[in-house]
This record gives C-alpha cells, sequence and structure tokens, in this order.
C-alpha cells in the first residue's frame, strides 16, 4: 500500500461528501474565527496512524496554525471528516479579493523555509518560530561552550526599544531546540561547571569588592545581553519588571489574524531549494522477524528508470543514490542513517526503480519516518514521510511486488549480514564514513543460544557482555585507520555460535599494495611479522591477499588487518617477500621488498618524493618561466638531486572543499555556499575530483570524490548553519578523504571560529595534516587580529602543508580569494626528487625549496613520512 504523497495536502475544487457538508460548513466558520490562544502541545504518537496528509497537516508546520478550540475540534474527528475539515479549512480563502489562495502560497513558502534551514526537523521550537514568524531579524549564536550550554538569540525588530528577544537552548547536543521560560529557571541556560561557579560567587559575592562575575570573564557579551534579557542578574538575581512566562510563549500561539499572517507570510523571500525528484513513492514493509526485533523495510520506488540519470566513469555506467533517513518518537530523534545505492545501468531497460533498506526495530514501537532521496548525480532530491507502528507479526514477501520488470536494489550493508538460522549475531555499520576517537560498538543478537557478547578490535578482546543490549564503547586510534571491529557471541557452555566483522576506515583510492612491515633494508632472517596497507577503490571488496616469501605462499588473509608471521631462511642468496592483493572482481595489486640480500644487490626506491611548489615574488606575485636549476631542494638539511621538473597547468586534481556550518555562520552562508559553487565551477576539469564535507558539531561527508561538479553544488546549496564548531575532527575527517590519492591534492577550509566541539586537539589534528602531504588553503572569515589563537591555527595548517591562509572581514570577498587560490593551483611547479636517506628510518623529514637563492619565495609541504 503506498502512501500519499506529503505534498497533497488539499485537492482544488474537490466536492465535499454529502453527510459531511454540514461538519465542513461548521469548520469554515470556526476557521474564518478569530484563533484563540492554545494550551496543549501538538500530540506526536495518536497523529502516526493517520493518511499521511492530515499527519503532515498536523505536525508539519500547518498544525501551528490552529488555536486550542481548533486543534481539539481537529483531533475529535475520525478520518473521513478530518479530510473534509481539511478541504474546508484550506479552502477557506482569507484574502478572497485576491486570484490566489494566500493560505496554501503562505504554507509552502514556511515550509520550505524550514525545509532550507532545519531539514524538516519540526519537533524543534525554531521551526515552529520561523513557521509562525518567518525569520529572525537577527539570529545571533552564543558560541560560548565554557560557560553556557548550546544557545541562540532570536530578535524580531529592530528598533533597540520595541525589539523582542527569545532565548533558544539545548539539553544536550542529540536533543532538540527548545525555548526557555522564566519557570525553568536559568540555570538550564549554564553547563554544570559554571553553575557551580555562581552558586559559589551568589554565597561570596557580598565578601568581595570590585569582582567580575566568573561567566563574564568567558564571555562577557554574551552574559551581560542574557541579564537584560532575562531579567535574572546571574542565577536568582529576579528584577522586579522581569519578564514572565507568558511573555515568551506569545511567540508560540496561533496567529490571531490569520489575513494578516498569510499575506506576510506569502511575501517570504523565495528559497532554492534542489530540483524534486518527481514521482517517488514509499512503502513500508515487514518481511521478518529476528529475535525480539522486527526487520522494517523502507522501499523507495521510482517510476521510471528512464527518467533517472546514470553516473559515468570511463566504461562503467551506474545509477546512484544516498538515502538519508531520520526515525522520530515521542517527538525526538530517536535514529538516524545514511545508506548508499549504486545500481548498474542495463541498457533498454524500462520500468521503475526500487531502492530498499531494512532497520532491526521492536515491534509495537510508533516512529514518524522522513526519508530523503539524493540522485547523486544531478543533485535531485524527493522527501518523503510517514507514520509508522512496527508489526507484531511478519508478513513475509518477495521483491518486488511493485512491478515484474522493477529493478530492486537493496541496502548491501544489510544485504551481506542476513541472518542464517535462528540464532545470529549481527554488527550494526556506523553511520559515518570515518571513524575514530570513542566509538559504540553494537550488535543485534537473534534467537535465544547467544548468552554472552566478545568485542574484539584488531583481534585483541576488549570487552564482554552477558546480557542486552549488547553494546561496547571501544576507543579506536585518535586518528582515522583501518581497524577491524568483531563481535563473537557464545552459548552458555562457551561454544561459539556466531560472529560477524566490520572493517572501519578503509583506505579508498586507486588499487595498490604497500609492504610497511619489514622495513626497506631489514636483514633479520627467521619469524617476523609482515604487515600490509591495501587501497581498495570504490564499492570494491578484498577477497584475499597473499604473502608469499621466494614464491612461497606462506599466509593467504581474507580480512583486516593485513598481517601475518612469516619465516625467512637464513641460507640462500636473495630472499624476498611478495604481498598479492587480489579484489573480487579479478583485479589484482602486489609490492615486492627484498630480505636479506647480499650486499651488491642495491634495492632503489622508486617512490619518488614530489613536491608541488608555489613560487611569489616579494610582492606575492607568481612567478612564471623558472627552470629546474633555478631551484634547490634540501632535505633535513642535506641537498638533493632534482630528478624531475615541470610547470603543472593541467595534471589531475583532487580538491575537497571543507565549510564551517556551525550557528555562527547563519548570515555568511549563502554567500560562502554562491562562491564555494563558483569556485569549483572554474576550477574542476572533467579529469579532476572534488568532494565536500561540512562541520558544525560534527563532520558530515556531503559528497564523496566525483568528476560532477553538479552533484557538489547541489550539496553544498542544501547546507544549513546550525550547532557547535568542530574544527579539529573536521580537518582529520577531510584528509581521510585522500587516504590512497596520488598526484596534486588540495584542501579548502572555510570557517569562522575557534573550535568548540572537537574530540581531537589541535596538535594532533596539525600532525596528520602533516602526514597526509595536502596543500591546505585556509580562508578565516570575520577573524579579528586580536583573536591570536584562532589565527594561529589556520596559519599553521596552511603553512606546514604548502598552503596559504587568508582572512576576510565578509563573506562576499570570499570570490576574490577562491580566484587566488585557483591562479595557484593552475600556477604550481612540480618538483621530484629520491631521498638518499635510509629508507627504513620512519621519522618526520624537514623539506626546504629555494629559489634563486633566497630571491624568490617558495611554497610546499614542510616535510613528511617515508
Amino acid at each position: 500500500m503506498t502512501s500519499p504523497r506529503p505534498t497533497s495536502l488539499i485537492r482544488p475544487g474537490a466536492r465535499l461528501a454529502p453527510l459531511t457538508q454540514l461538519i465542513a460548513l461548521l469548520v469554515a466558520l470556526l476557521a474564518a474565527a478569530p484563533a484563540l490562544p492554545r494550551t496543549s502541545p501538538i500530540p506526536f504518537e495518536d497523529p502516526l496512524g493517520w493518511p499521511e496528509s492530515q499527519r503532515a497537516f498536523l505536525q508539519d508546520g500547518p498544525g501551528f496554525l490552529l488555536s486550542e478550540v481548533q486543534l481539539q475540534e481537529f483531533l475529535a474527528l475520525d478520518t473521513l471528516d478530518r479530510e473534509s475539515w481539511l478541504l474546508a479549512y484550506l479552502s477557506a480563502d482569507p484574502i478572497p479579493s485576491t486570484p490566489e489562495n494566500e493560505l496554501l502560497a503562505a504554507i509552502e513558502s514556511r515550509r520550505r523555509l524550514i525545509r532550507d534551514r532545519f531539514d524538516d526537523a519540526y519537533q524543534d521550537v525554531r521551526a515552529q518560530l520561523l513557521f509562525l514568524h518567518g525569520e529572525p531579524d537577527r539570529r545571533r549564536l552564543v558560541d560560548c561552550a565554557e560557560t553556557f550550554r548550546p544557545l541562540e538569540i532570536w530578535t524580531y525588530g529592530t528598533e533597540k526599544r520595541t525589539a523582542s528577544h527569545v532565548v533558544l537552548y539545548q539539553e544536550r547536543l542529540d536533543r532538540p531546540w527548545i525555548m526557555w521560560l522564566p519557570s525553568s529557571s536559568k540555570r538550564v541556560l549554564y553547563n554544570e561547571e559554571m553553575v557551580y561557579y555562581l552558586e559559589q560567587w551568589e554565597e561570596l559575592k557580598h565578601r568581595i569588592t570590585g569582582g567580575k562575575r566568573i561567566d563574564r570573564f568567558f564571555c562577557e557579551d554574551d552574559s551581560e545581553d542574557l541579564d537584560d534579557i532575562t531579567g535574572i542578574d546571574g542565577l536568582v538575581g529576579y528584577e522586579r519588571n522581569r519578564p514572565d512566562d507568558a511573555y515568551f510563549l506569545r511567540w508560540t500561539r496561533s496567529p490571531d489574524d490569520l489575513a494578516a499572517w498569510a499575506r506576510d507570510a506569502a511575501g517570504d523571500a523565495e528559497v532554492s531549494l534542489p530540483e524534486p525528484l518527481q514521482g517517488a513513492d514509499l512503502e513500508i514493509l515487514f518481511p521478518e522477524q529476528e529475535g525480539q526485533r522486527m526487520v522494517t523495510r523502507m522501499r523507495v520506488v521510482l517510476p521510471d528508470v528512464t527518467q533517472l540519470e546514470a553516473f559515468e566513469e570511463g566504461e562503467s555506467k551506474e545509477y546512484r543514490f544516498v538515502v538519508q533517513g531520520s526515525l522520530e518518537s515521542e517527538g525526538e530523534v530517536f535514529e538516524e542513517f545514511r545508506v548508499r545505492f549504486q545500481v548498474p545501468f542495463l541498457e533498454g531497460l524500462t520500468g521503475p526503480l526500487a531502492l530498499s533498506a531494512e532497520r532491526l526495530l521492536r515491534p509495537r514501537q510508533t516512529f514518524l519516518l522522513r526519508l530523503e532521496v539524493t540522485e547523486e548525480t544531478t543533485g535531485k532530491v524527493a522527501r518523503l514521510s510517514k507514520g509508522l507502528e512496527v508489526a507484531s507479526v511478519a508478513t513475509p514477501i518477495e521483491d518486488p511486488p511493485v512491478a515484474e520488470e522493477a529493478i530492486v536494489a537493496i541496502d548491501e550493508s544489510l544485504k551481506k549480514k542476513r541472518l542464517g538460522g535462528a540464532d545470529g549475531l549481527v554488527l550494526v555499520p556506523p553511520i559515518s564514513d570515518v571513524v575514530f576517537g570513542l566509538w559504540r560498538a553494537e550488535a543485534l543478537v537473534t534467537g535465544s543460544a547467544i548468552e554472552r557478547v566478545k568485542f574484539l578490535l584488531d583481534g585483541k578482546v576488549q570487552l564482554s557482555r552477558r546480557r542486552p543490549p549488547f553494546v561496547a564503547e571501544l576507543r579506536l586510534d585518535s586518528y582515522p585507520k583501518e581497524q577491524t571491529i568483531r563481535a563473537e557471541g557464545y552459548d552458555a557452555e562457551g561454544n561459539l555460535v556466531a560472529a560477524d566483522d566490520i572493517v572501519l576506515n578503509q583506505p579508498r583510492g586507486e588499487l595498490r599494495v604497500r609492504i610497511v612491515d619489514p622495513k626497506r633494508g631489514d636483514k633479520r632472517t627467521g619469524a617476523m611479522t609482515a604487515r600490509v596497507e591495501v587501497v581498495v577503490p570504490e564499492e570494491k571488496r578484498v577477497a584475499k591477499v597473499e604473502l608469499k616469501v621466494n614464491e612461497e605462499v606462506q599466509a593467504v588473509l581474507e580480512q583486516p588487518p593485513w598481517e601475518a608471521q612469516i619465516e625467512v631462511p637464513a641460507f640462500g642468496e636473495l630472499n624476498y617477500l611478495t604481498a598479492t592483493a587480489h579484489l573480487d572482481d579479478g583485479l589484482t595489486a602486489e609490492d615486492v621488498r627484498f630480505l636479506n640480500s647480499p650486499q651488491f644487490v642495491e634495492e632503489v626506491n622508486v617512490d619518488l618524493v614530489e613536491l608541488f611548489t608555489t613560487v611569489t615574488d616579494r610582492a606575492g606575485r607568481i612567478v612564471y618561466g623558472l627552470e629546474r636549476g633555478d631551484f634547490r631542494v634540501r632535505e633535513d638539511e642535506r641537498p638533493q638531486n632534482i630528478v624531475k621538473f615541470e610547470l603543472v597547468e593541467d595534471l589531475p586534481l583532487t580538491l575537497g572543499i571543507t565549510i564551517d556550518t556551525s550557528g555562527s555562520m547563519f548570515e555568511s552562508l549563502g554567500q560562502a555556499q554562491r562562491a564555494a559553487v563558483d569556485f569549483l565551477e572554474n576550477i574542476i576539469t572533467p579529469r579532476d575530483r572534488t568532494f565536500a564535507v561540512a562541520f558544525s558539531d560534527q563532520p558530515e561527508v556531503l559528497m564523496q570524490r566525483t568528476s560532477d561538479v553538479g552533484a557538489v553544488e547541489a550539496r553544498l546549496e542544501s547546507l544549513v548553519a546550525d550547532g557547535m564548531t568542530a574544527l579539529h575532527d573536521a580537518v582529520v575527517s577531510s584528509l581521510y578523504y585522500y587516504r590512497g590519492i596520488r598526484g596534486r591534492r588540495a584542501l579548502v577550509l572555510l570557517s569562522d571560529g575557534e573550535d568548540t566541539a572537537s574530540s581531537l586537539g589541535f596538535a594532533e589534528s596539525l600532525e596528520y595534516a602533516r602526514r597526509s602531504g595536502v596543500a591546505i588553503y585556509t580562508i578565516g572569515l570575520r577573524i579579528g587580529k586580536a583573536d591570536l589563537t584562532v589565527r594561529r591555527k589556520l596559519d599553521r595548517l596552511s603553512g606546514e602543508t604548502g598552503g596559504r591562509s587568508f582572512y576576510i572581514k565578509e563573506a562576499e570577498d570570499l570570490k576574490d580569494v577562491y580566484a587566488e587560490i585557483e591562479r595557484e593551483l593552475r600556477s604550481q611547479y612540480l618538483i621530484a626528487y629520491n631521498s638518499d636517506q635510509d629508507a627504513s628510518q620512519e621519522a618526520f623529514r624537514r623539506v626546504e625549496v629555494t629559489v634563486q637563492d633566497g630571491k624568490l619565495e617558495a611554497r610546499t609541504i614542510g616535510g613528511y613520512y617515508p
């Protein structure tokens, strides 16, 4: 059964059923009456079983317009009468003198605004404020984590004496934003540590003369403004005329004049959203039960595959989609997930395309499901939603009942993990492509045999759980690193019943194998550990890795870590280790290392050190026309012989764009998006690759490496400013996407503030940047000369990687900055040399390039790790 499209709220000119005409007449009169304040919230659970058009009306915006009387009237109706109620309400044009129904236009305008700003997060009070009042005249993020919880101050009105302020806050980063009310006390706005300090201040302030309140040491302006808005000095310094709850709650009540509201909302500035992916439909199925969980299959059906655009790369051609979803429960986000589909293109095939993803949910739970389906090739987006109650009894089905000729794409991450038999175990894969630091592993267990689950990290036991939920907080490496998580389920007698593995942070790129251990020049014999790194092309899988010593197979590995014990014979004139990776499609790659070689056999390091170098004169102008003899290269103060030299203009480029989308970027994000889009259109050619990352509380990859600039642009244009600033984590996550990529590589990083949310420190992110060999161009927006800490970080990131830092006052200056970066990237010199140092030494090697004995400035990486 398909669900109604959420945009199908009315059918113009529809006739009402005769039995409901009287109700409709009464409802129409009620809808035209002045709205009264509403005291009860819009319910969440009950409407989930309604038809989608009725649920969407109540919970996705228009329900905010209903007074208390209208809300109760609407809730008391049955399904048929609710439909008639809706038709009457939405057909009652509040301004009949105009040809257009301003109410419909206003509702659509405000829903588009919420979709653009908060991605349909209607459980967030900010969405309610946007729907009822539109954009505030000022939206200010209080970005002071040392003192406050995440806060925003919204101001309506431009005159200081008449402006009204609303304070919004989050209890936790994973909770919806709520409106502050005086009855909640001012304590809820501060973090726990600052509440403790302020309590001490209140006790001791009468003994202190001339002292400053402690919260004002960290964020003086924000603290003073909050005192003024709340009418409370500190925690308990209540002013006589301070505002009460009613002062703030008036912003959430329904409009007194619906015609005036519709006129204002319909006149909002047009919001630019991605082009819609037409015809998408959503089905919810419950095909089987796994233990105590029900398989909940979400199937998006696109009606005509011939209307879709395939992605072409070389001889490969396929349809690419990303499905991002959320499950809301009791008005809050219960779970978020992301699934990527790559469907092979078949010539001449017609009919629908079905994208099926699954979640394991408890029976009889109720959720609101929201899906955003993006066609990566074009950037077109379909947004679907549906209320659901998880079935208590499975209904077996076969794919595809949608049509005999339909293409069905299954969520591969779960398809590969289909459990066999009654007793099984599945590790839930991470949502993010890049995982480091603390990670929560969860094993889903079916059947009754498994009583204990053991969690292993890279083969070492970390934790055991003897009762559900079978979860473990695992401490991963500080940096993104290929690591294997394994969960093993045991019965009461200690027998292994089932196990599952997940490989995190697998390097992606051009197929390549590199022997990491033993090192070059290692003269040992006998038993030793061999370790290999494998870079795997996107959507490919390693079938096995073979390790041979002198053509004798000593180990065959089928999963990371790619390491094993080998035996090197003590006799013979020449020993050598060969590592060969076999992909699931038959492709292979190998690396060879000589072991215990005679003195007259010298191993040559064929990996040249490549330095992409920008040369400028003292005025900062780019210098062309230089020759090899103009350059000098030193590695750890040792002169090096340049063996390759050329001016780079057309070599393929891999370019990443990383944009700060924290709340403080609210006023600048629109211009930043447009400038980035123009930059990519100018610089990226069909031979280049680009990707985009956004970061606020945490980094999020918007689009993985692609030559399709339009797809990246579409994702950039959908950004919303919200949250804190995880700058350090964003640097590391962005650089991860260069693993396995050779040649020219550059990252452009835009931010406007200090880090307030990262799990990594700056020293760790800088060290990772040094190891990456990627040139980082940093852009600081509205970062004053007095902000020494932030400037020092951005300068070091760019200076030690061969990039450059820029500082601008307004986002409109980005166009000139991007133009300068483009000129540099298209005007570099490639200098390559073969290091004369011992290849077995892994310490960081400092590199220095000088031009014409220092008369010109050369910028390149500050060094590298061999």
